[in-house]
């Protein structure tokens, strides 16, 4: 079967390479025809060697895949053949706070990714996707569309007539948008490209604010609220949080799951007292909250924003254009 490696870091490492077929599954296990696979920062990140130094070669790479179900071993219940299912990010994370070592294992670094034809998973890593969803869609939902749920949902509570400031037009803050509208909430988005705001807008958001033109947008959000936000979608860091704090009601919560302005949050504890602020840090999330996202999925007919798809061959291309920016969504690997 066809397998991606990475042979040491830099994307110029990556080969296709012919590996064994899996044998046939275990009690417990599923045997998966992967079919899609999306990207994400970390996976780049990961290649290049900018995320950990700890990386067993050769490695599988990239976290989050979808893929029909071939064969399923004794005992298994939670799916069955002809199923689409994805894989879930940290495969032993099933419910509740990871207050053990249920991050331990992470897929595409620890545990082997889903660059390949052919995978076996125990089927407590595996969630079966939406009807309605292909494969492509399907394989976007277990970093992006996680973390934007447990954001919104595990950490704000956010709920109809609530209010979400959402950064940026990547992968977790388009997620995070659809999501928001499902919830029947509204939007808010920020970002420094007028034609990202128009698809955004498209996309149900009910006020845009590009912040190349008003780098004052906190208070702006706070207004267009009425009474500050409920939730914000924190991906800048260092350059945000303190438009972020000024946006939030009071009791608000500031949900960080990136730093593309750098690291050093550089705020003091005064704006978070007088907020009475709740800071969460987003790392995805369990398979109980990703069942429940993918339910609300079911239910709506929301279907994720692809910008692109690229075969698997043409991997490099899509890594570059990744850390190029500049897309509304995801972009995806086709491993058919």
């Amino acid at each position: 079967m066809k397998t991606m490696h990475l042979n040491a870091f830099g994307r110029d490492n990556l080969v296709l390479v012919d590996a064994p077929e899996p044998a046939k599954p275990a009690a417990g296990e599923v045997l998966i025809k992967c079919a899609a696979a999306s990207l994400n920062p970390r996976d780049s990140q990961i290649i290049e060697g900018r995320f950990s130094p700890n990386v067993e070669f050769p490695l599988i790479p990239l976290s989050d895949g979808a893929g029909e179900v071939l064969a399923i071993g004794e005992g298994v219940t939670r799916v069955a053949p002809g199923d689409l299912v994805t894989s879930l990010f940290f495969p032993n994370w099933i419910s509740g706070e990871a207050l053990d070592n249920e991050r331990a294992v992470s897929s595409g670094l620890e545990a082997p990714g889903v660059l390949r034809e052919l995978a076996l998973y125990p089927e407590d890593a595996l969630v079966k996707a939406a009807d309605h969803l292909t494969a492509a869609e399907a394989a976007c939902f277990p970093c992006a569309g996680l973390t934007a749920w447990t954001s919104l949902v595990d950490k704000s509570g956010i709920g109809a007539g609530d209010h979400v400031l959402i950064q940026g037009t990547g992968g977790v803050a388009t997620a995070a948008l659809q999501l928001t509208k499902a919830l029947g909430a509204r939007a808010i988005v920020i970002s420094s490209s007028d034609a990202r705001l128009e698809r955004a807008t498209a996309l149900g958001a009910d006020h845009v604010i590009n912040y190349s033109t008003e780098p004052n947008w906190g208070p702006v959000a706070h207004e267009l609220s009425a009474h500050g936000v409920d939730a914000v979608i924190e991906i800048g860091g260092t350059g945000t949080m303190e438009n972020s704090l000024a946006a939030i009601r009071h009791g608000g919560h500031i949900n960080i799951i990136g730093y593309m302005a750098g690291v050093d949050m550089g705020i003091t504890v005064f704006p978070l007292i007088i907020k009475n602020a709740n800071l969460h840090g987003i790392g995805t999330g369990n398979r109980d909250s990703f069942e429940a996202m993918m339910q609300l999925v079911g239910d709506t007919g929301l279907r994720p924003v692809i910008e692109r798809a690229y075969p698997m061959e043409q991997i490099v291309q899509a890594l570059d254009d990744l850390d190029a920016g500049g897309f509304v969504g995801k972009l995806v690997l086709d491993l058919s």
